[in-house]
Parts: C-alpha cells; sequence; structure tokens
C-alpha cells in the first residue's frame, strides 16, 4: 500500500492518493489533475475512487475533472448535494480500494457535510486518518464558513457544537498511533493555530491540539467561545469556492485555455482597457511604484497572492492581471486558477512599457523612529488584523481597518495630512497603499519594512 501526498504550497493544501493492489484512491486533489494522473500512470493503477472531505472553501479541487477522465467513482457525504453524480456516503460507509479500504465517519463541525476518511491497510490494520478541513495539526477547523454557503448552512456557533461532539467521539474511536492526514498545514486561512508539520498521530493531537485537550477538558459552552474567537478574516472567493466545487469544476487545461494572454502593456492595449473592471498589478512593489496603471491595486505575487486576490476582488468582479514575466505569469495563474478565478478574468498583461502614474513613495527609513513621537502629524493607517493590533500595538492614534475591509471602507481615511500605511512587515502596507492610491488619496506613503524600528 502507497500513500502519496500532494502540496499546494501558496495555500498550503493538501492531496492525498492512495495504492492498493492496482487501484489508486484520491483525497481532496488540488486544482490540477495531471500529478494524480501522472502517478495513476507511473505505478500502473487505475483511479477507481475521487473523495471529498467536504466542499472546499479555500480552493478548488480536481476530483470531478479526475473522475471525468478516469471513470472513477466521486465519493462524498450524502449531505454535501453535489450538482454531479456521486455516491452519497453515510457515516460508516466503506470504499474499496485494492485490498485496502477507506471508512468514512462523518465529522461536521467545520462544515455540516465533512466526511473523515479512515484507511485500513491490506491486512485489516487501521493506518491513517483524511480528516479534511476537521482536524489540523495543532488546530481545528473553523467554524465560521457556512453560514450563507453549500447545502446545509449553520451558524458558528452551531458548527462549533457539532466540532465539540466530533472530536469527543473520534477521540473515542480512533487509535492513538494512526496517522493523522489533513488537508492544511500552516498558512491556510481555515484555522488559527496550525503547526508547521504536514502529518501528525491521533495520540500526538490528543495530547498537543489545543481544541481537542479543550473538548476532552471544558464544557461546550466554554469550548464554543474559545473556538469562535481569534478567527482570521473571510475573504471574499470561500463562499463562491464552496459552490463552485459542489458544481463539479472545469479541468486544470480547459481553465487554462480560456484565459487571455493580452501581451504587453502598451500605450495602445491600454486603451482597449475597460476601466470600469479592476486592475491587479502582480508585480513587486518597487517596480509598482516606478510606474503603473492609474487605479491599479498592487498585490505583488508570492505565496499569499491568491490569498489576497480572493479576499480584495470579489469572485463576480471582473478583472486584468499585470504581470512581470511569462515565469510570473505560470506562477499567478496557477494561483488563480486554484481558487476558481478565472471567470471574470478579462486578460493577462505580460510586461509593463506602459504606466501612468507613480507612487505610494516608501517612507524614508531614516525617519520611522521620529515617528513615535511625531505621528500626528501624520495620518497613520494600520492594516493589520484586529488581534495583531492588540497584542502588539505600534502606533498611537493609528486608524486600525484590516486590510481585508480596506477597499469597501477607503473613504474612512478622510484626511489633509500625509497618509502612512503600515502593517507587520511590510507586504501589506504595500497592498494597503496601492488601494489608497487608487482610491485618488494624496501623499500616500508606505512605511514597508522600516516598521520594525518601531519596535526597539
Amino acid at each position: 500500500m502507497i500513500v502519496k501526498q500532494f502540496l499546494d504550497e501558496p495555500l498550503a493544501q493538501y492531496g492525498y492518493a492512495i495504492i492498493s493492489d492496482g487501484e489508486m484512491a484520491v483525497i481532496d486533489p488540488g486544482r490540477n489533475e495531471t500529478p494524480y494522473l501522472e502517478l495513476a500512470e507511473a505505478t500502473n493503477s487505475r483511479i477507481v475512487a475521487s473523495c471529498l472531505t467536504h466542499p472546499h472553501a479555500d480552493f478548488v479541487s480536481s476530483y470531478w475533472a479526475i473522475a471525468q477522465k478516469t471513470g472513477a467513482k466521486v465519493y462524498a457525504s450524502e449531505l454535501i448535494g453535489l450538482s454531479v453524480p456521486y455516491v452519497g456516503l453515510k457515516d460508516g460507509d466503506e470504499i474499496k480500494v485494492g485490498k485496502a479500504k477507506l471508512k468514512a465517519y462523518l465529522t461536521p463541525g467545520h462544515s455540516p457535510d465533512s466526511m473523515t476518511y479512515v484507511l485500513y491497510d491490506e491486512d485489516g490494520r487501521e493506518y491513517a486518518a483524511f480528516t479534511g478541513d476537521w482536524l489540523f495539526i495543532g488546530d481545528v477547523g473553523r467554524a465560521d464558513l457556512r453560514a450563507k454557503a453549500g447545502n446545509i448552512q449553520k451558524q458558528r456557533e452551531d458548527q462549533a457544537r457539532d466540532m465539540y461532539h466530533s472530536l469527543r467521539r473520534m477521540f473515542s474511536i480512533l487509535k492513538p498511533e494512526t496517522i493523522v492526514y489533513p488537508a492544511h498545514g500552516a498558512g491556510t486561512l481555515c484555522g488559527k493555530a496550525l503547526k508547521q508539520f504536514n502529518a501528525s498521530s491521533i495520540g500526538v493531537e490528543r495530547m498537543d491540539n489545543w481544541a481537542v485537550i479543550l473538548a476532552h477538558q471544558a464544557d461546550e459552552k466554554t469550548f464554543i467561545e474559545a473556538l469562535v474567537t481569534g478567527q482570521p478574516h473571510v475573504p471574499k472567493y470561500f463562499p463562491n469556492s464552496v459552490e463552485v466545487n459542489r458544481s463539479g469544476p472545469k479541468g486544470y487545461k480547459e481553465a487554462l485555455d480560456s484565459v487571455k494572454v493580452l501581451g504587453r502593456l502598451t500605450a495602445e492595449s491600454a486603451k482597449a482597457i475597460d476601466r470600469n473592471a479592476a486592475i491587479v498589478d502582480a508585480r513587486p512593489a518597487s517596480a509598482f511604484r516606478q510606474g503603473h496603471l492609474r487605479g491599479a491595486i498592487n498585490i505583488p505575487l508570492g505565496k499569499t497572492f491568491n490569498t489576497w486576490l480572493g479576499t480584495l476582488i470579489s469572485p463576480t468582479e471582473p478583472y486584468y492581471l499585470v504581470v512581470s514575466s511569462s515565469s510570473a505569469y505560470e506562477s499567478a495563474i496557477s494561483q488563480v486558477l486554484a481558487i476558481g478565478y478565472e471567470s471574470y478574468l478579462r486578460g493577462v498583461f505580460i510586461g509593463v512599457d506602459y504606466t501612468e502614474e507613480t507612487g505610494p513613495e516608501l517612507f524614508p527609513r531614516e525617519s520611522a523612529p521620529k515617528l513615535k513621537s511625531d505621528s500626528q502629524n501624520y495620518f497613520v493607517l494600520d492594516v493589520r488584523d484586529p488581534d495583531e493590533v492588540s497584542t502588539d500595538p505600534i502606533l498611537s492614534g493609528a486608524l486600525h481597518i484590516r486590510l481585508s475591509d480596506l477597499r469597501e471602507r477607503v473613504n474612512e481615511v478622510n484626511t489633509d495630512k500625509a497618509i502612512i500605511v503600515h502593517c507587520a512587515g511590510g507586504y501589506r502596507s504595500a497592498v494597503g497603499s496601492s488601494i489608497l492610491l487608487a482610491a485618488g488619496k494624496k501623499q500616500v506613503y508606505d512605511l514597508s519594512e522600516a516598521v520594525s524600528l518601531l519596535r526597539n
């Protein structure tokens, strides 16, 4: 028996393949189905099962594309309500994979339709649990993502209550040595305290996972309050991805072929841009400052690019994408497709020969330490999350608007003073200052990495 873990690094997302006696099952495969199909070919295996733990909010899965290309059956909870043909699983149902088997357990808490698949090897021994977003390493899935999405919708307190009982039930069923394979590692927004590991065991999580410990030591009310408190922001794309996953997403190549490449950005090509659409400039912040299209928002390409794209741009908002090179295009477009954001993408410019404005300016590094005593001469905007501000206040008197809300609240930045934007390290302040500039604000400065000088 072989278990293979696949990683989509920008979303910290894990997909899995299980191979036994010439048959293969996939669980929560990422948007690009190719690695899973290549593994099946390399091992001379037939994919017989394409499984979802739940309709994911943070990424689009290739479960349906794999089923269409291989004839595999789709498996998911009977509660999920997929729009494509699938086998609806009840608690305790089993799936044969060669000489191994997967047993499905309903584990609501993060999602009302969450299934955990427990793998038994060829000798019938309990080997691993594929927990989806129900159980992470050091954490559990957040309970506030299904109030307005999915076949079954539940408020966060009800979801947290389900999580409490799922944890108590499953940790009485599963063996301590059983491996835990989650759908995410540290870096996802589907939890708040994940650890930097890609696997664990039931025994370790029983001793070291704050939520598991609390579920066994505290009452239901205490657990619910702890779980719903302090969760990160919910990106705009999350509810949309739930529905895209339920509908049976198109294959990766088909999605890629739908993307229009518009060539280099020139004065001539800029004339064809619909200025009512958003313009997302994914070049480095330094290049954006030197020149960009008027009204563009800078979301620099990196590990969190698609998270911030799906946070700031609505899933039904038309937008253009600007990148610096062909290699940057490949990286950016894979992240766009991972969250299902190709449908409203009007086109991609690769390389820039034409710009319309400069800025925002970098705040002089040598002047940063003086802000502690001189901040009243500026309008300071802190775009960090509320929990960061409460635990690490940096500049007194700053207006706090977390970056995820800034486009909707930009009119609250109403001042004649020069505006200084800061976050914890420089990425979010680059994005935030570009949003202010796009909204027509004047004298916008990005404090960037110089924020570190205010902590000394």
